[in-house]
């Protein structure tokens, strides 16, 4: 079955969980820049620990927080991440602020644009995108067709599981996940990304 074809409605729980928790890596991979894909400050927490987590664990000396003043217009998303990331012992000189992304396609482009800043964007050999787990498989696939192809996306999450049990009972979750499969069809039937098969 492809998720092109499937009235979303009739989604299982088990086939959601295989659509957008299978096979998420939480493995970590050395990368030259890490994206951190903002979110609204009362979620931010989430997306910082796995971003100091991939940090301490060797993954990356670049992490680019992203995100524009979205949800809450009196702060910039990625100030509030770089303020948590150095509540969890990061060091300032590892973060960057890119702050005028306001959705998953900006964070990778605008993110583009602060390396190009920094550094000769032709000798950057890989990059990892950070994310909570329910967001991992659209943000990868973006990454994968947004960013130059010589250079190799990894994905970095952490709590798969727990928000694989959470999301049939979370609110929030539950409308992520909900939005995520609805961004995910919709890529698939414009031509954007290829078909999931589950």
């Amino acid at each position: 079955m492809y998720l092109s074809q499937t009235d979303l409605s009739e989604l299982t729980p088990a086939q959601t969980d295989g659509i957008l928790f299978g096979g998420l890596n939480e493995r970590v991979e050395k990368a030259d820049f890490a994206l951190v894909c903002g979110t609204a400050p009362e979620y931010a927490r989430i997306r910082a620990e796995i971003a100091a987590a991939y940090y301490k664990k060797g993954g990356t000396e670049n992490l680019i927080v992203s995100g524009a003043a979205v949800s809450d217009k009196s702060v910039k998303e990625c100030t509030v991440l770089r303020e948590m990331l150095l509540n969890y012992g990061v060091p300032q000189t590892a973060i960057t602020e890119e702050s005028n992304a306001f959705d998953t396609i900006q964070n990778i482009t605008c993110t583009l644009t602060e390396i190009c800043k920094r550094t000769d964007v032709m000798k950057v050999e890989s990059i990892t995108v950070i994310t909570e787990p329910f967001h991992m498989k659209r943000a990868l696939l973006l990454a994968k067709i947004l960013l130059p192809s010589f250079i190799k996306v990894y994905g970095f999450t952490q709590g798969a599981a727990i928000q694989r049990g959470q999301w049939k009972t979370d609110e929030r979750l539950k409308n992520c996940v909900k939005t995520e499969l609805k961004i995910l069809k919709d890529l698939i039937i414009k031509g954007r990304v290829s078909d999931i098969q589950f």
